[in-house]
């Protein structure tokens, strides 16, 4: 019984330690809102298939937590919109253009502050949920996929925790995004820079 009590006090104090924490990282952590302009387009598993690219965007909200000096979580959510252009051997055009809901679960490493800039490199997965699709045949595609992104970029102090930010980034998906059973495999691409308000 005596065990059992000490067992108790121990995890009312682990968890009053882990919600104060959590508490401090809450308070320290930083919201925004972004654009990205990118470039999407279309890689297939047939040689005979041609692909053209098509513009698009990225724009949504950020929530970043540090974990430390140098290492931040960052998720939130944004509108996406992928796509691009497949033609067929026997010359019949596809132009997919699809909307998703992405929710991102990244890392962020970020330098020391150097004058008023802080570098930083931020990768990992999201999740995209399909919200609309608009394309020119009769097609379909998956009602999810994910990717994997890789950014560059850097930041430019305002002062406390206000910023602006800048970066290349590429999202590169990982599961099929056609859901058609007589289209090859595909995966969305995109390529672009991300600009964002950090406070």
């Amino acid at each position: 019984m005596k065990k059992l009590n000490l067992l108790s006090i121990f995890l009312v104090i682990f968890q009053f330690s882990f919600s104060q924490e959590f508490s401090n990282k809450l308070k320290n952590a930083r919201m925004g809102l972004y654009v990205s302009p990118a470039i999407n387009f279309i890689q297939t598993d047939s040689d005979d298939i041609e692909t053209n690219s098509k513009p698009g965007v990225v724009y949504g909200y950020a929530l970043e937590i540090a974990l430390n000096e140098f290492h931040r979580l960052e998720s939130g959510f944004g509108i996406t919109y992928k796509g691009g252009v497949i033609t067929s051997p026997n010359n019949s055009t596809v132009d997919y253009k699809v909307q998703y809901l992405t929710v991102p679960i990244h890392i962020k490493m970020r330098s020391r502050e150097i004058g008023y800039f802080n570098y930083f490199a931020r990768i990992g997965p999201s999740l995209n949920i399909k919200l609309k699709e608009m394309i020119s045949d009769n097609k379909t595609t998956n009602a999810g996929m994910i990717d994997i992104s890789i950014f560059i970029g850097a930041e430019y102090s305002l002062g406390g925790k206000t910023s602006i930010e800048c970066s290349l980034f590429f999202n590169n998906s990982i599961t099929n995004a056609l859901g058609s059973n007589n289209d090859p495999d595909a995966l969305f691409h995109q390529i672009g820079v991300r600009t964002g308000f950090l406070f």
